[in-house]
């Protein structure tokens, strides 16, 4: 899907979290900065779980099968790659006063959330070199 692309989705559920495509991305210890708002499915019938972070206010949409999802209005989301979705909903998190005041935690919380956005765009860019790999030759 190309990132101009977008699907629509609607929310099926907000009763029974998933918190696995969640840990897939940010391991456990970042999860637990996430309250996890309901479950979608989208047209191409992709599950996709929303995540809110409990300090930016911002969202991770994340489905299953390794995408992230970036909502754009009524009911419509677009893909985005795993890493620019790490950095929109941890923008300004140190900056906000929930960040963790123990130095020793907040330095595991960079060293995680580091670590979590370079696996991030590093598997974006092995993704993006697996999909040109594959297009047919001109």
């Amino acid at each position: 899907m190309a990132q101009d692309d977008v699907i629509c989705g609607e929310v099926v559920q907000a009763e029974t979290p998933d918190w696995q495509p969640l840990y897939d991305l940010v391991g456990v210890e970042l999860a637990d900065w996430f309250m996890w708002m309901f479950e979608i499915e989208l047209a191409d019938g992709a599950r996709v779980h929303a995540y809110k972070h409990v300090a930016t206010r911002c969202y991770l949409h994340l489905a299953y099968d390794g995408r992230s999802l970036l909502y754009t209005r009524g009911g419509r989301y677009r893909e985005i790659g795993r890493g620019w979705s790490l950095h929109l909903a941890f923008r300004e998190w140190e900056e906000l006063s929930s960040w963790p005041e123990d130095p020793e935690r907040a330095q595991d919380a960079r060293e995680a959330l580091e670590w979590a956005i370079q696996r991030a765009f590093r598997a974006d860019d092995e993704h993006e070199r697996g999909s040109s790999d594959q297009r047919p030759a001109a």
